[in-house]
């Protein structure tokens, strides 16, 4: 990697904790932002996959640990369990990158889709088996859909505002 793209590389790192210290900062807010009933997306976790998924370099595994485990101690969550399921899903979705790149948006799209489901259900079967105190399950499953459904907002504010563009096969391959 040359000096430039060390430095690009390096920026979208800075920007992409940056970001994810005002999401987290947001969240702990007392705004009363869900005046409609519907729970809020997660945008921290579809900024996570939006960016590893368009450059995978940006988003290394060690600031996806620090990023959500602070978030899991701020947000009282079991500390490493949401942290767990966002590193395997991300790199479950890293591993496939490759082939994501040369298929429509959509597959992307239901990849993060699945990705999510994956990691709510799996999430509360856990909270589950440890007797935790849980919310219903139509409040879980729809603050999965509306995390789903923002999804390609993040990616078209990522790419449009902050010049965050998917890389070619052959971009991927040199890194």
């Amino acid at each position: 990697m040359s000096a430039l793209s060390s430095r690009h590389v390096w920026t979208y790192r800075l920007i992409f904790l940056l970001l994810s210290l005002v999401l987290i900062t947001l969240k702990l807010l007392p705004l009363n932002l869900d005046t409609f009933g519907i729970p809020g997306p997660d945008i921290l976790v579809v900024l996570a996959f939006a960016w590893m998924l368009r450059q995978p370099a940006v988003v290394p595994l060690g600031l996806l640990l620090v990023v959500f485990l602070l978030a899991d101690f701020l947000f009282m969550r079991p500390p490493g369990l949401w942290t767990a399921m966002m590193l395997l899903a991300s790199e479950s979705l890293r591993r496939r990158r490759l082939t994501m790149t040369e298929l429509p948006f959509l597959v992307e799209w239901s990849g993060v889709a699945v990705a999510v489901m994956g990691m709510v259900l799996l999430n509360r079967l856990i909270l589950w088996v440890l007797l935790v105190d849980l919310d219903p399950l139509g409040l879980t499953l729809a603050h999965a859909i509306v995390t789903i459904v923002i999804y390609p907002l993040v990616v078209g504010v990522s790419k449009f505002v902050f010049g965050l563009r998917k890389l070619g096969p052959a971009e991927l391959e040199a890194l």
